[in-house]
């Protein structure tokens, strides 16, 4: 009987801890039992806060995730079923880790990745690391990536005889390309020719 009592007291403690979980789930467009699936399944491991929403995976600004983190406290736990219900690429999932690390705040997944915060200097220091490896890596393939065009640069050649522009257009046009104009915006803009506009980004895609 005692024994009994003493269980009781303890779940009961365990239910008082001064911490929260926190789940988040998402799905694309027209996946509803794909969501439900999840928030279900959060619901079971205890999550007290659910945020849910339809987004693509590649959309830059997820407002319920930044709803469940900015919920976070110091102990508190976010859940999601799977890494890639909340991150688009490892270098997304690398800034959120140590992120939520600083603050002391675990992240778990129901497929088995976990961070623990018992020695958040060393969890910290470790994705660090990884983050800074994968910038590396991403910067080393850019180089590889122009390495060719240099060569043939340095070497005089005019990468097929066409007409040059200076470096300085070149990172005009490719600028207002990434930003997402068209190639005939980008030709009222700065006056290049079509055909030298649609060279210069393929170059740069090189």
């Amino acid at each position: 009987m005692t024994f009994k009592f003493q269980r009781k007291r303890l779940l009961l403690s365990e239910k008082n801890k001064n911490y929260k979980a926190i789940g988040y789930a998402r799905a694309t467009k027209n996946e509803f039992e794909y969501l439900e699936e999840q928030i279900n399944n959060l619901k079971k491991e205890g999550c007290s806060i659910i945020f849910s929403e339809f987004v693509s995976l590649d959309e830059e600004i997820k407002p319920e995730l930044n709803k469940a983190i900015s919920c976070l406290s110091k102990g508190d736990e976010l859940i999601i079923t799977k890494l890639n219900r909340a991150f688009k690429n490892k270098k997304e999932c690398l800034v959120t880790i140590n992120k939520l690390i600083n603050k002391d705040i675990k992240l778990r997944t129901l497929n088995g990745f976990f961070t623990a915060i018992d020695s958040s200097k060393t969890n910290s220091s470790i994705f660090k690391i990884l983050y800074e490896l994968d910038n590396l890596e991403n910067k080393s393939l850019n180089d590889r990536k122009k390495e060719p065009r240099l060569h043939r640069k340095l070497a005089g050649n005019n990468l097929g005889g066409r007409p040059k522009i200076s470096p300085l257009k070149e990172s005009l046009v490719i600028r207002l390309r990434n930003e997402g104009y068209s190639y005939r915006s980008i030709r009222a803009q700065t006056g290049i020719a079509l055909s030298t506009i649609r060279r210069v980004i393929l170059e740069g895609e090189l």
